[in-house]
């Protein structure tokens, strides 16, 4: 048989690989992303990903749950995630099922005590259910962890500049004020106690009825100032993260094939594409040529737009 470590230069031999915990670091570090950014991304929290890039793996999960997080952190990266999981193959402790009792542990439990020998029999079915069980549920689960994230509705609420309609909270206000004082009903069960809280209630919503007058001349400054329009198109994953003068996200996020994200914000604006080449960026409906901003040996670009 012949040694696996007898050459250290064969392409089949897994130890020689880079771990990969640290490829995937050197890969986020790359394209510039925070731990916080990518577990954002992959819905896991910032400890389970420091854990897998120091190959902290006695604190995750089986080994089943641990591939499943490598196998999306390297797609979310866009590198080979073969190379990743021989590596963990290497790595990684067996985990050895529980066995079934032989036949011939049986046959002792028969010879010490026969009511002993019978339970036994009645009770390996259950555990042989109970094991069948727990592969269903884990199958499930490793199904689950493939299907492709999609975390732009998340990124689109947290990065968002908020909106501000002053006629629908106005409205809103004066339909909170009618429910409060018309059920009587509702008065004459809770006593006088209760009608004097109700009373306060109308009091307090007034107060607030009499705000619109200042967020409408608030609304009104807003409009005046300058507003940018960007719109990014990419034909494959590109990571595209958009800071205005105000210092706002107006984009941070993963821009899928296909989907056209379109955010506008007080200029200049801070512009930096992760995969530059495969991305097209236009300001005021004029396409940015990329090319100048791209350094060599990289895809990553960052620029300012005013």
């Amino acid at each position: 048989m012949t040694d696996p470590f007898s050459d250290s230069s064969a392409p089949s031999s897994v130890s020689s690989l880079l771990p990969a915990g640290r490829q995937l670091r050197n890969a986020r570090e790359a394209l510039e992303l925070t731990p916080e950014q990518v577990a954002q991304q992959l819905k896991l929290s910032v400890r389970q990903i420091n854990a897998i890039e120091q190959e902290a793996f006695d604190e995750l999960p089986s080994n089943l749950f641990i591939r499943g997080f490598v196998r999306n952190y390297a797609r979310l990266l866009r590198i080979d995630v073969e190379p990743l999981l021989a590596y963990l193959a290497e790595v990684l402790p067996s985990e050895q099922p529980a066995t079934p009792q032989t036949d011939s542990s049986v046959s002792q439990g028969l010879i010490l005590a026969e009511p002993y020998s019978a339970k036994q029999r009645h009770f390996s079915p259950t555990v042989l259910m109970a094991l069948l069980g727990m592969a269903i549920g884990t199958a499930a689960a490793f199904w689950f962890l493939q299907q492709p994230s999609n975390p732009e509705l998340a990124l689109a609420e947290v990065d968002s500049p908020p909106v501000i309609d002053v006629p629908v909270a106005s409205a809103a206000v004066e339909q909170a004020v009618e429910p409060a004082v018309t059920p009587a009903s509702v008065a004459s069960a809770i006593g006088v106690a209760s009608r004097v809280q109700i009373a306060s209630a109308i009091e307090a919503t007034a107060s607030v009825a009499s705000a619109p007058s200042v967020a409408v001349t608030q609304a009104s400054m807003v409009a005046v100032a300058p507003v940018g329009e960007i719109r990014v198109v990419s034909t494959t994953d590109s990571w595209v993260q958009i800071i205005d003068a105000n210092g706002a996200k107006v984009l941070s996020e993963i821009v899928r094939p296909g989907i056209e994200r379109t955010v506008d914000g007080k200029p200049p604006f801070a512009v930096k594409i992760g995969n530059a080449p495969k991305t097209q960026l236009y300001f005021h409906g004029q396409n940015v040529d990329l090319s100048p901003y791209l350094k060599s040996g990289s895809d990553v670009v960052n620029l300012e737009l005013k």
